[in-house]
C-alpha cells in the first residue's frame, strides 16, 4: 500500500514538473502575445540585456496562436533598451548581483566597458561570498572551541581561526580596492 501511494505521488510530481517545464519554455504567454506593444517589449528585452535573437523566441511563442510580432517596432525598442544596458555601470551592477549575461552587448558600442565592469563586479561578488563563507566558518570554529577538551585541540582551532582572520583582512582590503574600480 505504501509503495502504491509513493508511486502515485511520484507520478503526480513528475507530471507537475513536466507541465511546469513545458509551460516555462515560452518567452510570452498567449495574452501577452495578443496584447503586446512590440516597441515596449523590445525596450524591456534590451534593458534586460537580451540579445537580438530574443525576438525569435517571441516569434516562436506567438506563432502558436497566430500572432506575428511587429519586428520593426521591436527592433526600435530593443535598440534603445540595449544602449541603456551596455554601459559600465550596468555591467558593474549585473556582475555584483551575479546576474546571467545574455550576450546582448555583443557588437554594441558599449560592449567593452560593459564586459570589463561586469567581470569586475563578478569578481567582487565572489570575494564577498568568500567573506561570508569565512564568517560562517569562524562562527563554527567558535562553537568548536567551546567544546574541545585538550590544549592541543584548542591550539589547533585557534590557529585555524587566526588563518581565517588574516584571510578576512585580505578579503576586506581587496573588496575596498575593488569598490574604487566602480564606475562613477
Amino acid at each position: 500500500m505504501k509503495n502504491r501511494r509513493w508511486n502515485r505521488a511520484t507520478g503526480v510530481a513528475v507530471c507537475l514538473l513536466l507541465a511546469f517545464a513545458l509551460s516555462g519554455c515560452a518567452s510570452m504567454s498567449e495574452s501577452q502575445c495578443r496584447q503586446a506593444d512590440w516597441s515596449a517589449r523590445g525596450l524591456a528585452d534590451g534593458r534586460e540585456g537580451r540579445s537580438a535573437q530574443r525576438l525569435d523566441d517571441h516569434v516562436e511563442a506567438c506563432a502558436k496562436i497566430g500572432v506575428a510580432p511587429d519586428r520593426s517596432a521591436w527592433d526600435k525598442g530593443w535598440e534603445q533598451g540595449i544602449r541603456s544596458y551596455c554601459t559600465a555601470s550596468s555591467g558593474w551592477r549585473e556582475g555584483l548581483r551575479n546576474q546571467t549575461y545574455w550576450g546582448g552587448c555583443r557588437g554594441q558600442a558599449g560592449e567593452d566597458a560593459f564586459m570589463n565592469h561586469y567581470q569586475l563586479g563578478q569578481q567582487l561578488y565572489s570575494l564577498q561570498q568568500q567573506l561570508q563563507r569565512n564568517d560562517g566558518e569562524l562562527q563554527r570554529l567558535e562553537q568548536v572551541l567551546r567544546t574541545v577538551k585538550t590544549d592541543e585541540e584548542r591550539a589547533n582551532v585557534r590557529a585555524q581561526m587566526r588563518r581565517l582572520d588574516i584571510d578576512q583582512l585580505r578579503l576586506r582590503a581587496l573588496i575596498t580596492g575593488m569598490h574604487l574600480a566602480a564606475p562613477r
